[in-house]
């Protein structure tokens, strides 16, 4: 009879824990990205009072007399749904629309996975965690170890001309434009002699005087002859003739160079127009240390160091879906990455707020702003059995002996879901289920507690039959 109490109370354990397990569902209904757990229970070992016999020729068989011991909690599963998108209208927060984690580092280095993307910059412009972690970027599309480099958003960046010859870039590439047609008014003076205002020259310039090229050089070939054939035609039908020498020259940053041979004699441009290649404008007048164009096109050197009246600040950032940040900036460029599939490798890409955008190649980036492109994509890591990671507090998991293998990669690739952005993945507790599994686990109480009160009776009576 003492066997009864213990089977029951065996089932008197394994119904509290199975109200822990929903107690602690229930109070994290509302946890960012929690995962719901069940309880599964199994029989313990069984008295066998007889093993059963064969039947033979004679008889027939007999089956096994066996009495359980009771019941024992044999696992805790997690449902490991992606919960529901819950809109939050914060930029920076995100949620992993399918399968993947993100990946955050603490102070001492210890790498874990959260599927939390409730994230913050701090001072520095490190993205981090609510707790302080360091949420790391991608090294790559597929890679084993995890990163060890914090996404970091630069607070404030200073774009200059530095770095590359556009001289051969075509002006597609530089502007997204093609050159068409357009015209330079300007004016040549002797210092006594002038034509700039009551005898304006025009210099027209056409795609073919370009031609198919279409690059920097080429278009400064078509300013130089279309100057030199305006002022050739000037001092044709003009006396005196004003000897004005102008060298047209492509320059390395994007520019195009204008001067004059000839001490006292200048150039003086009144009024710039093109159909549809506007970055012509922005002549002074010329000097025989010459003026230069507006920039044709620019690459940029992200370097808050420099001077500080070219600094421009962070106004704003935003999450791709592919976990890329595009960082804006009050004058209006932009600063991200791209996926290169030649290289197999993240790039730098910069785009003016006038829409250039501005390769890896061409953008040079202070090692003390940012040391590597990974810095603008945010690492991802999927696993091969989730039911093996080790729930932490606040919202972490780490790695255990039986989660297998980890790839770090990006989102959408390697089986990982994309990003979702401005809210957050809500919990996946069912609460109706919930309270269902907390009745059952109450009748279970009750009836093993009935079960021991009765075989306690017994015990009882069975005590005193000897009085």
């Amino acid at each position: 009879m003492s066997q009864a109490l213990f089977t029951s109370m065996t089932g008197l354990n394994v119904a509290q824990q199975s109200i822990n397990v929903v107690a602690n569902n229930v109070a994290n209904i509302n946890t960012t990205a929690f995962k719901s757990a069940d309880a599964r229970f199994a029989t313990l070992f069984s008295n066998t009072l007889t093993a059963g016999n064969a039947p033979t020729a004679t008889s027939g068989g007999t089956n096994p007399k066996q009495i359980g011991l009771g019941v024992k909690l044999e696992a805790i599963t997690r449902n490991f749904n992606t919960g529901s998108f819950l809109s939050t209208d914060v930029s920076g927060d995100s949620m992993i629309s399918g399968r993947g984690y993100y990946t955050v580092m603490d102070s001492s280095g210890n790498v874990f996975l959260t599927r939390d993307g409730a994230f913050t910059l701090d001072a520095n412009g490190d993205m981090i965690t609510a707790t302080g972690n360091k949420v790391l970027g991608a090294a790559g599309i597929a890679n084993e170890e995890a990163s060890q480099t914090p996404v970091h958003i630069p607070q404030s960046i200073t774009p200059s001309v530095s770095g590359a010859d556009l001289t051969s870039k075509t002006l597609g590439d530089l502007n997204n434009a093609k050159f068409t047609a357009g015209t330079i008014v300007f004016g040549i003076s002797d210092g006594t002699t002038a034509s700039a205002d009551n005898d304006p020259l025009t210099a027209t310039i056409t795609e073919n005087d370009v031609g198919s090229a279409q690059t920097v050089s080429a278009f400064a070939s078509a300013v130089q002859s279309a100057i030199t054939t305006a002022i050739s035609d000037y001092n044709s039908s003009h006396t005196p003739q004003i000897n004005v020498s102008v060298t047209v020259t492509a320059q390395d940053d994007g520019t195009i160079n204008i001067k004059t041979g000839t001490a006292g004699h200048e150039v003086k441009f009144t009024n710039q127009s093109t159909s549809n290649f506007t970055t012509v404008c922005g002549y002074d007048e010329v000097d025989s240390t010459g003026t230069d164009s507006k920039v044709l096109s620019y690459v940029v050197e992200v370097n808050p160091e420099a001077s500080p009246t070219n600094r421009t600040s962070l106004s704003s950032y935003s999450i791709g879906g592919d976990g890329t940040i595009e960082a804006s900036y009050d004058n209006g460029d932009k600063m991200t990455v791209v996926y290169n599939d030649v290289s197999g490798k993240f790039e730098f890409q910069y785009v003016t707020a006038s829409g250039v955008n501005i390769l890896d190649d061409d953008v040079t980036v202070n090692q003390n702003v940012l040391s590597s492109s990974s810095q603008l994509v945010m690492q991802l890591a999927t696993v091969t059995n989730e039911a093996g990671l080790v729930s932490r507090a606040d919202n972490l998991w780490s790695i255990g002996p039986d989660t297998g293998d980890v790839t770090y990669t990006v989102a959408g690739q390697m089986g990982t879901g994309t990003l979702q952005t401005g809210g957050l993945e809500g919990s996946n507790v069912d609460l109706a289920r919930e309270l269902s599994n907390m009745i059952i686990a109450q009748r279970a109480i009750n009836a093993n507690s009935r079960v021991f009160g009765t075989a306690s009776s017994v015990m009882e009576t069975l005590s005193q039959l000897g009085r």
